[in-house]
C-alpha cells in the first residue's frame, strides 16, 4: 500500500467549496463512524493514528507545536505546566468535543495522539498522552497529561 505525505494530501482544487468541511460532518465520521466500525478498539486506533499524524508533521519547537495545532484547527493549545518529563496541555475549542453535552465519557483519543506525536518531535523523546478533562465531562476545554520518556 502506498504511503502518502502531508504534502500529498493537503492540496485541493475546490474553487466553489474550498478546503473546509462542516464540523458536524467531521464529528459524524470521527465519533459515530469510527465507533461503529471499530467498536471498543476505536479509541486506541484513533490515538495511534493521531500519533502517526503528529510524527509526520514534525515540529521542531514549542511554538511550531502550537502553530501546527492551530493551523490544522484541531484546537487552541495552552501549556498549563511543563517540567523536563511532563506537560499539561489544555486544548480550547477542541475539534472533536467543544460544545458537546456532558456524556460522562472522554473520547478525544485522536487529539491525544496528535499531541503526543508532535511533542515527540519537539523533544526528541517518546511521549504518552492521556486525556484528563473534556467538554464531554463538564469542562469547557480538554486537558492532556503528557509524559516524556
Amino acid at each position: 500500500m502506498k504511503e502518502y505525505s502531508y504534502d500529498d494530501i493537503r492540496s485541493s482544487i475546490r474553487p466553489t467549496l474550498g478546503d473546509s468541511v462542516p464540523l458536524s460532518l467531521f464529528r459524524i465520521l470521527r465519533i459515530i463512524g469510527m465507533r461503529d466500525l471499530l467498536g471498543e478498539s476505536a479509541g486506541p486506533t484513533l490515538y495511534m493514528m493521531g500519533k502517526s499524524v503528529g510524527n509526520m508533521l514534525a515540529p521542531k519547537t514549542m511554538d511550531e507545536f502550537q502553530t501546527t495545532i492551530k493551523e490544522l484547527r484541531i484546537g487552541i493549545p495552552e501549556i498549563e505546566a511543563a517540567t523536563e518529563d511532563r506537560l499539561l496541555v489544555n486544548l480550547r475549542e477542541c475539534i472533536t468535543c467543544a460544545g458537546f453535552s456532558n456524556t460522562g465519557e472522554m473520547f478525544c483519543d485522536m487529539e491525544s495522539g496528535i499531541i503526543a506525536g508532535l511533542l515527540e518531535k519537539v523533544f526528541n523523546k517518546k511521549a504518552r498522552s492521556t486525556q484528563t478533562k473534556s467538554w464531554s465531562v463538564g469542562y469547557n476545554y480538554c486537558q492532556f497529561d503528557v509524559v516524556l520518556y
